[in-house]
């Protein structure tokens, strides 16, 4: 008896199901996307107040020993040759004029004792008379010293360029992170009663130039006076920003002048530099306070309470109800 073979149909996808299919995996991905990204950026947000919060001990480590925090910028510029300045006064010698910045001064502080000695600010300066003097340059110790990127003082989620041309024929690398000098700003430039020194001397906030500040100065509580902000867009001239180097309303020397992420170039500013703090991260900024603590300011904090929390003075607006 012959045996009848059966045949077994197999179904396949249809177009038309194939490419459902793959539009539900597109919508999965779609929706899982965003969920994805922010678990990046709240794990880069996490870094960076790490880093903050480093950077801000080597600052309290280096007032500990030496009595003081660092200058915001070490040494003097041409000011005093026009303007009487005490601790600046005109016919110093250019080495004396260093532009170096108080990241310089902590860098024994952060672990970064053989950079600091290679940079050697003591003896011939560095960054003298804000780029004008370029003997400094020709050393290659410090040449090739302020082109070292401290991972320390870079924000993960900064999306600037390691190294910053702005000031050519010196290329430096850059950095996420600023000294607050207070709230005295561009908008002091623009005022007809503005003294040269004020923003550089004389501002109200912890970091000045050359002007050493001490941790009694501070009237309003160390949890409540910021010493470190963001800063963005590092390697341009609206934003510049290089660890090595101090210049009021831009490089390592920022206030709360302009409200809080405001863009480069937009607001009060001189020479397209408004010298606000900013940040990538979505809603707002970290700040380090002279406490050692790091808080999240959000983009919506009141603006006298900003302001107030940048300047040594007490009897000001508390911020903390708008930190979060």
């Amino acid at each position: 008896m012959q045996r009848g073979i059966s045949f077994r149909t197999v179904r396949a996808f249809s177009l038309v199901e194939l490419l459902v299919v793959i539009a539900i995996i597109g919508v999965l991905v779609a929706l899982l996307l965003p969920a994805i990204q922010a678990a990046r950026e709240s794990s880069r947000r996490a870094t960076c107040t790490n880093h903050q919060k480093q950077v801000g001990l080597a600052i309290l480590g280096y007032e500990g020993s030496q009595r003081s925090y660092p200058a915001g910028r070490i040494g003097c510029d041409d000011t005093g040759d026009s303007v009487p300045i005490a601790a600046c006064p005109p016919g110093i010698a250019s080495e004396k004029k260093t532009g170096a910045s108080g990241f310089v001064e902590i860098l024994p502080q952060l672990e970064q004792q053989p950079l600091y000695d290679r940079i050697n600010v003591i003896e011939g300066g560095l960054w003298n008379r804000n780029v004008d003097d370029l003997g400094w340059y020709r050393d290659r110790d410090k040449c090739m010293g302020i082109k070292e990127r401290l991972d320390i003082l870079v924000c993960p989620s900064e999306i600037s360029d390691p190294i910053s041309e702005v000031y050519s024929p010196v290329s430096a690398a850059t950095s996420s992170y600023a000294f607050v000098q207070g709230s005295l700003g561009p908008d002091f430039s623009a005022s007809p009663n503005f003294s040269i020194s004020t923003a550089k001397f004389e501002n109200n906030g912890l970091f000045l130039y050359v002007i050493r500040r001490h941790s009694r100065q501070v009237t309003d509580g160390l949890s409540n006076t910021m010493m470190l902000g963001e800063a963005i867009l590092t390697d341009t001239w609206e934003s510049s920003n290089t660890w090595s180097y101090a210049l009021v309303n831009a490089d390592c020397l920022r206030s709360t002048a302009n409200p809080l992420n405001t863009r480069p170039g937009a607001g009060i500013t001189v020479e397209r530099q408004n010298g606000a703090f900013a940040s990538q991260h979505p809603g707002g900024a970290n700040f380090c306070f002279a406490d050692g603590h790091v808080s999240f300011l959000a983009d919506g904090i009141d603006f006298s309470a900003y302001q107030a929390a940048s300047t040594i003075d007490g009897e000001e607006v508390a911020a903390d109800s708008t930190v979060r």
